[in-house]
């Protein structure tokens, strides 16, 4: 079983280890006020309203997780110091989202890939690989994009601030739904709000393509959907990226985007129940 826990939403996925098995989803709302004990008590109901005992655990979480344990969480500050998951005699383990999504993504790349994910969702995160290898950093805790700098006439703002689902739902100051209303009829000041957030991803693709030379990076996230976003980042992108390195990369984005952290997760978590040593360096 995978958990993907988002800033505004937690998605459940149990998958069965059977070749004809499917998968069982369910989402339930996440906030600033979500506790570790809201995120067990729904994933508790969810095995039982579906008779479920998993043999795997694998909770993705966004911020930095060092040790089993969240360090940090921007968009879910209640979850610092979680240790994930304890209630239950299945192994479990505590993953950053990314790193779930690059996992899963990863069964797809060649073995010595060099490649990126990167998901703008409420924030924006990423996760690497050089030659098949997680860039893992000092702390483990390497691919935090979102906190990128970059400099506006406002002063300096970090890319989370300017290119996230939160910061268009800030500047718009309307709720998603509204947003794409808006969009679709043609409103200018919501269309220049998205605008501008697609720039600023496309910038932090291109610093990420420039520094990095993958020669793949798969992107998802929620905030792709806005009409005009993922264009607009595409194009801010290429035009500041090195042309050698931007004909080296294939940028494309991720199918079944709402499903790859949670199914990273169960991947992992499984990998892990069986004692493949490859999981380890993506926790």
């Amino acid at each position: 079983m995978g958990v993907d826990v988002g800033g505004t939403k937690m998605l459940m996925l149990a998958r069965s280890r059977e070749p004809s098995g499917g998968e069982v989803t369910r989402r339930v709302g996440t906030g600033p006020g979500t506790t570790p004990g809201d995120l067990e008590r729904a994933v508790e109901e969810f095995l039982a309203d579906h008779g479920l005992e998993p043999i795997a655990l694998g909770v993705a979480v966004p911020g930095l997780v060092g040790n089993g344990r969240v360090r940090v969480s921007d968009v879910l500050p209640q979850l610092a110091g979680w240790s994930g998951w304890s209630g239950r005699a299945a192994p479990s383990l505590l993953v950053n989202d990314i790193r779930g999504a690059l996992a899963q993504e990863a069964a797809t790349l060649s073995r010595s890939a060099t490649a990126a994910v990167v998901v703008c969702g409420t924030a924006v995160g990423s996760a690497y690989l050089s030659e098949g290898r997680v860039i893992r950093g000092a702390r483990g805790w390497a691919g935090e994009i979102g906190s990128l700098p970059m400099t506006t006439p406002q002063g300096v703002r970090r890319l989370d601030e300017l290119a996230g689902g939160g910061a268009v739902v800030r500047a718009a100051r309307m709720p998603p739904e509204l947003i794409h209303a808006a969009l679709a009829g043609g409103d200018r000041r919501v269309q220049d709000v998205v605008h501008a957030a697609g720039e600023a991803f496309g910038l932090g693709l291109a610093s990420l393509v420039n520094v990095l030379n993958p020669d793949a990076v798969r992107v998802a996230g929620g905030t792709l959907g806005y009409q005009g976003y993922w264009n607009t980042a595409l194009t801010t992108a290429q035009q500041h990226t090195l042309p050698e390195l931007w004909h080296a990369c294939t940028i494309t984005r991720i199918e079944d985007p709402e499903l790859v952290v949670a199914r990273g997760a169960t991947r992992l978590a499984t990998a892990m129940a069986d004692g493949r040593a490859w999981a380890r360096q993506y926790v």
